[in-house]
Order: C-alpha cells, then sequence, then structure tokens
C-alpha cells in the first residue's frame, strides 16, 4: 500500500522531534536533579554528607534512640534562653552522634520535667531519647530533623540577610523599573534624535561592562562619599548596574507604541508627566514585569559587589550569609544547604508566579519597534 503524503511528511519529521524532546528532557534533568539533591541533603547531618553526599538522609530523622551524654556548662554553649532571667535548673545533653563534642547539638531540658533519676544525672553520664517524657521526645525529634535550618537562621543570622536582601531587591528594582521607563519613554517619543542616540549608545555601552571590571574604582569612589557598608550605597549600586538592560528593553517597547496616543494626551492638556502616567505607565505593564522579575532575580542572587561593599553583618546579604559556612578550618555542609535552600525558594516562587509575564514581556520588547 503507498505511504499517504503526510505519513511520509511525520515519518521525515520523526528525528527531529525526537531529538528536541531528549534535550528537553536532558535540560530538565540537568536543571531538576541538582535541586532535588540540594532539597533532600539539607536534612543530612556534616557526617552523612561527608561519607556519601548521594545517599538519603537518616541521621536526623532516625533520632529515638540517639545517644546524649550530660556536660557542664561552658562558654562556647548557645543558650536559647535567658541565663539571668530564667534561673531553672537545666540538664545540658550533647549528641555523641551528631557533631559529638562540638557544641553543635545541644539542648537544654528542665530538671523539674524530667524523672528524678534523670534529673540526677552528673556530667559524663549518658542517656537515651527514649528515656526521656512524651513531650520531651518530639521537641528533641523536630529540632533534630531541622538541625541544620535552626543552625543557619540562628548561628549564620541569616534573618537579618534575609531582610537585607528584600530590601535590597524591592527598593533597586523600584528605580530600575521607574527611572528606566522614564528614560525609555525619553528616548523613545520625545524629539531629541541626535541626543537620544548618543545617550542610547551610552547605555548600550554601559550594559557591557561587567561588576568585576569596576569592582576597584566602584569600591573607591563609594568610599569618597562614605557609602561603602551602607544600605543606601548597595542599592544606588544596584539601581546603576541594572539601569541599562532596563531602558533597553522599555525603550524597543515604547517605540512600538503609536504616536497618536502621545499626541492626544498632549492635544487634552497633558504635559508630559501626565502623558507618562496615564499612557504609557499602563501600556508599558508587560514590560516593567519583565524588567523587576530579571532585575530582581539578579540582584537577589549577586554575591561580589555586596561581598566587597558590604564589610559589616547589618549590611550583608543571603549569598554572602550562604558563603559563611565554608572556612579554611570546616565546612558545615549541612547548614549551607539549608541556606541554601532558603536562598533559593523565593527565587522559585517568584519565577514560577511570573514566568508567563517574564516570557510575554521579553518577547514584547524584542519584536515592538
Amino acid at each position: 500500500m503507498p505511504m499517504t503524503a503526510a505519513k511520509a511528511a511525520r515519518l521525515k519529521g520523526l528525528p527531529g522531534t525526537v531529538v528536541s524532546y531528549a534535550v528537553f528532557v536532558l535540560w530538565t534533568l540537568i536543571t531538576v536533579v541538582p535541586l532535588a539533591w540540594m532539597g533532600y541533603s539539607s536534612f543530612k547531618s556534616n557526617e552523612e554528607l561527608t561519607l556519601d553526599i548521594y545517599a538519603l538522609p537518616k541521621a536526623l530523622f532516625d533520632n529515638a534512640e540517639d545517644e546524649y551524654v550530660v556536660i557542664a556548662p561552658a562558654i562556647n554553649i548557645v543558650y536559647p534562653y535567658d541565663r539571668e532571667a530564667d534561673t531553672r535548673e537545666r540538664l545540658i545533653v550533647e549528641s555523641t552522634t551528631i557533631a559529638p563534642t562540638r557544641k553543635l547539638m545541644v539542648h537544654h531540658l528542665l530538671k523539674g520535667e524530667l524523672p528524678p533519676e534523670l534529673a540526677a544525672l552528673e556530667p559524663g553520664d549518658t542517656l537515651r531519647v527514649s528515656q526521656l517524657p512524651a513531650a520531651m521526645r518530639r521537641s528533641i525529634h523536630w529540632k533534630t530533623v531541622f538541625f541544620n535550618y535552626e543552625a543557619a537562621l540562628t548561628r549564620g543570622k541569616l534573618a537579618g540577610k534575609f531582610l537585607n536582601s528584600l530590601l535590597y531587591a524591592g527598593v533597586s528594582t523600584a528605580l530600575i523599573v521607574l527611572l528606566g521607563v522614564m528614560t525609555g519613554f525619553a528616548l523613545a517619543k520625545m524629539s531629541f534624535r541626535r541626543l537620544s542616540m548618543i545617550v542610547a549608545g551610552l547605555i548600550g555601552f554601559g550594559y557591557l561592562i561587567s561588576n568585576n571590571s569596576v569592582i576597584i574604582p566602584l569600591f573607591l569612589m563609594l568610599s569618597k562619599l562614605k557609602l561603602t557598608d551602607t544600605h543606601l550605597g548597595m542599592i544606588l549600586v544596584y539601581t546603576a548596574f541594572g539601569l541599562p538592560l532596563s531602558v533597553m528593553l522599555s525603550s524597543q517597547f515604547i517605540k512600538g507604541l503609536p504616536d497618536s496616543l502621545v499626541e492626544s494626551a498632549f492635544m487634552d492638556g497633558a504635559g508630559h508627566f501626565r502623558a507618562f502616567r496615564s499612557v504609557i505607565l499602563p501600556m508599558t505593564a508587560p514590560v516593567m514585569v519583565t524588567i523587576a522579575i530579571i532585575s530582581s532575580l539578579g540582584i537577589w542572587n549577586e554575591f561580589l559587589l555586596v561581598l566587597v561593599i558590604a564589610s559589616s553583618e547589618a549590611t550583608k546579604s543571603l549569598p554572602v550569609g550562604v558563603y559563611s559556612f565554608s572556612s579554611l578550618q570546616s565546612t558545615q555542609l549541612g547548614w549551607q544547604l539549608a541556606a541554601l535552600v532558603l536562598a533559593v525558594l523565593p527565587v522559585m516562587l517568584v519565577y514560577f508566579a511570573f514566568h508567563k509575564r517574564l516570557t510575554q514581556g521579553v518577547v514584547a520588547g524584542a519584536v515592538k519597534g
């Protein structure tokens, strides 16, 4: 039976389809597998990660029979309560299986809630989690499971760095979007043709300049202005580096809008700012969302600038906090992975919530004009 033309066309395109799907599946695995590994590895102890980085977590979950040793108060122990205000007697116990002798996995058990035989234990004596009252067993179980996350937030002081990242990304992105769209409107719709070409050229040149190439003169300039190690200094730097892309995308988009819209606003008595606010801003919403997503994600993940310019804990951002768990002496892999999960989650949420808008805005900014 002779092969139909449609069937022949399908068979001819089959190799290309197979290759396309293979590339798609491979790219998906390259993206998803490391994220999945990072997620489940954040629930592994440092010892487990050292022995086998690919094995599933066990030590932090299987803790019902964990052994603890009673220890004496010491200056290198983190106390989760005010020792002067709360004077109730506590039994301080340290895990013998998870970070032993390092004063990291430590619990402070109220002696008044313990059986008499356990409350009477002395430093050096041991006990098992299964010997404790049910409420203490549950508390220790969940604290052990989320040990890496609790340590990352408390010992790494990630909460403050998280707020700094929100501040830098939020304020800088707002300035990048507003100033970029305003500049794009001026370049696209105002009658300064030669000047617009010069400004557009300078902005395009600025887009080609990398952070690394200007980090030293930038630091020296900020030092002269006394803006190093300040929130304002970081926001201004991020805004300056984000503006070129914002101006290029918005100007290309606005060029594609009919000139009659702006002319009609002028005929109705509107000035440039009123025309910008009432006509341009509502119509540039897709590209504004795109610029906001690209800028905020870039600022959220930025590492080098904040490492060099922000020197104190009060101004450092989340990527620097993640890096702080590595040192020449040791690396807390579990804490670092937990911090990475906390840093990646907001990025993933933003992307999944706005990925359609991102695609629409990029395409619109590319084809308009």
